[in-house]
């Protein structure tokens, strides 16, 4: 299982556009990289952001805020 560090890692790539690494994940990691790289469209098509939030859960999210807070949206 990553660390939320890798999974930042991961994220950083798929805000790139580079989604290579996000195949092996599981469902709750995969979210995790959508919300925080800003591609739910992209990795997450059938998945709502609520029901990511709710998945992530309370502790994956404070990290995720840490990290990610002020971070721009992808442009393409």
């Amino acid at each position: 299982m990553p660390t939320l560090e890798q999974l930042d890692e991961i994220a950083r790539d798929a805000w790139a556009g580079n989604y290579d690494r996000v195949d092996v994940l599981s469902k709750g990691e995969r979210l995790y990289v959508a919300l925080a790289s800003g591609r739910m469209r992209e990795l997450c098509p059938n998945d709502s952001i609520a029901y990511a939030v709710d998945r992530v859960g309370p502790e994956w999210m404070a990290h995720m805020l840490t990290q990610w807070r002020g971070q721009p949206q992808p442009k393409n």
